[in-house]
């Protein structure tokens, strides 16, 4: 599958940038992405998903995570308090990618609406105070703009040319 393919599956709506807040919580989707539990700016729950060529840049933002859970562990042990919620140790996120709105049905057969974000490169503070960046600018393959129609009596036929020609342009712009 080239770059263009997959990407253009995956970003259909356009890309956009956003800050999630991500929590050491994660899985896998059934085509074998991977994904962590964030949080948008309103507090919505969001799963970020790292898809296709993007899954071995994971690993930096999964260890990063792992380490911030048992240094928030080794923290509450030494206070002698109950650990805390998984939900309240969060890494600041800057994303580019796009959102994708998923219905689910719950096991009262009830279906609700769920939230991910399909991400293409991001961007965060490593414990050590650097700035790291992952992922891949995404590559959408130039659609071509479709030829302005004949508004006449006939609209395609007889006068116009057919099949209706069709001018290059693109989808996306930068």
């Amino acid at each position: 599958m080239s770059p263009e393919y997959e990407d253009s599956g995956l970003f259909k709506g356009g890309v956009i940038q956003v800050q999630l807040a991500l929590v050491p919580v994660f899985g896998t989707t059934s085509r074998g992405d991977c994904t962590t539990r964030g949080f948008n700016a309103d507090g919505c729950e969001v799963s970020v998903v790292f898809a296709g060529r993007r899954r071995p840049h994971f690993e930096a933002i999964y260890n990063q995570l792992r380490y911030m859970y048992a240094q928030a562990h080794h923290m509450d042990a030494i206070r002698g308090v109950k650990m805390r919620d998984v939900n309240d140790i969060q890494l600041q996120v800057q994303c580019e990618g796009a959102w994708r709105a998923r219905m689910l049905v719950d096991e009262n057969g009830q279906e609700r609406r769920s939230l991910q974000f399909m991400l293409a490169r991001w961007a965060f503070q490593a414990h050590d105070g650097q700035t790291l960046r992952f992922g891949t600018a995404p590559l959408i393959a130039q659609r071509p703009k479709a030829a302005p129609r004949d508004q006449g009596e006939t609209a395609g036929f007889g006068a116009g040319t057919w099949p209706p020609t069709r001018g290059p342009g693109a989808a996306f712009s930068r």
